[in-house]
């Protein structure tokens, strides 16, 4: 079976002041099994600069592992506007991300403010899923803040990043039943709400992810432990993330 993490970071954070290397992350997928992963930068300095060298330092670590790796643009949402559409293009087009990604706690933006909104038109536009840091954060991290957006963008994949994570995970779970396009990513959440959003929403909605290369032995013990269906927990180590993010185009001619 092929594991995809599915929300893996590159780069230093500058808010949380944290990083993972490429060593770091390839050591555990070594370690544990991992396939692939798909890579957004840590949160960077507001700069359209420092914005562009991650990206094009995750576009270096795809072409390196080219089939295993695949690209998130992360950008903070209120650089002007011009700049945004034309990095996150950039990403899309020539470099050949799959998601964008919008942290309204490091980023300072409420999902359905303009800035917020402006991000769910790009994604559309360039038809790729935006995958949102839910949890830690409130209330612009609360899932709830993504009601509008869900509703007024049904045709834009949303991943919730966390699920909310345990304090605000009913409300993720939620959104999740109201609208078809809303996936659950439940890392950091405990063991009984992952078993709980599978009965309720079902593992087509719900794909495997780390946030950081060192979670990984313990999220893969937490699915392996939680979903005892095997073709429930192919889906979520796999086959989701495959779907939502569009890879089969992408993956080697074997079969997933």
């Amino acid at each position: 079976m092929r594991i995809i993490d599915a929300h893996a970071h590159l780069g230093h954070d500058v808010v949380f002041d944290e990083s993972t290397t490429r060593e770091e992350r390839l050591y555990w997928h070594a370690q544990c099994g991992v396939w692939g992963a798909i890579v957004q930068p840590f949160v960077t300095r507001p700069y359209i600069e420092d914005v562009r060298a991650i990206h094009d330092e995750i576009a270096a670590f795809s072409k390196d592992y080219l089939g295993r790796i695949f690209g998130m643009a992360s950008i903070p949402p209120h650089l002007r506007e011009a700049e945004y559409e034309q990095e996150a293009t950039r990403c899309i087009k020539e470099l050949g991300f799959v998601g964008i990604k919008l942290t309204p706690i490091a980023h300072a933006c409420h999902p359905n403010s303009k800035a917020g909104r402006h991000v769910f038109e790009i994604a559309q536009a360039l038809n790729v899923p935006i995958m949102v840091h839910t949890g830690a954060g409130a209330p612009f991290a609360d899932p709830a803040a993504l009601e509008n957006p869900a509703r007024d963008f049904p045709h834009v994949p949303i991943i919730l990043a966390h699920a909310g994570t345990d304090l605000y995970f009913a409300q993720a779970l939620s959104l999740a039943q109201r609208y078809e396009h809303v996936y659950l990513e439940p890392s950091w959440v405990n063991l009984m709400n992952v078993r709980k959003a599978v009965k309720t929403i079902g593992a087509r909605r719900i794909m495997f992810s780390s946030d950081h290369a060192d979670n990984i032995p313990v999220e893969l013990a937490k699915y392996r432990a939680a979903v005892e269906d095997p073709r429930n927990l192919e889906q979520i180590l796999c086959r989701t993330a495959v779907e939502v993010f569009n890879l089969d185009s992408r993956l080697a001619s074997e079969d997933v």
